[in-house]
């Protein structure tokens, strides 16, 4: 089977003449917008409040926005992974117990060990949900 050896780029396209140019003033581009990814030049490169390049102010509001969803979508993350490690305690400590009932109200070793082995699951299902929950978010 032959083997494919990609072809080395041509000098043309390593020189400079050829280097991303802006989307407005046609001059050589020294940023790329962070929102909409257009080249920009020294003059028409903007800081947003991220320090992110950003071509106009849309752009920088964009951007806000879609940092702010971001920002509450992990927020609502962080809660269900609180709640879920609740739920699973709570359903581990009532399967504990049916445990317990089953060793003396109904002594079936089959229904013991499987109340008793659904609690450690529930139990081990918490601590991973805590450990998720507890971690802290990069700002």
């Amino acid at each position: 089977m032959p083997v494919c050896i990609p072809a080395l780029p041509d000098a043309a396209f390593l020189r400079p003449s050829n280097a991303m140019k802006c989307a407005t003033h046609h001059s050589e581009a020294v940023a790329v917008c962070a929102y909409c990814g257009r080249a920009l030049c020294a003059d028409c490169a903007k800081s947003s409040a991220t320090q992110r390049m950003v071509c106009s102010d849309n752009c920088a509001a964009a951007l806000a926005r879609a940092d702010r969803a971001m920002e509450l979508i992990l927020q609502k993350s962080l809660q269900s992974a609180r709640a879920s490690a609740l739920y699973s305690y709570l359903c581990g400590g009532l399967s504990l117990a049916a445990a317990v009932g089953a060793k003396f109200y109904l002594p079936s070793p089959f229904l013991i060990w499987f109340c008793a082995g659904c609690s450690l699951v529930f139990i081990a299902s918490g601590i991973w949900y805590g450990g998720i929950a507890r971690k802290n978010p990069e700002p």
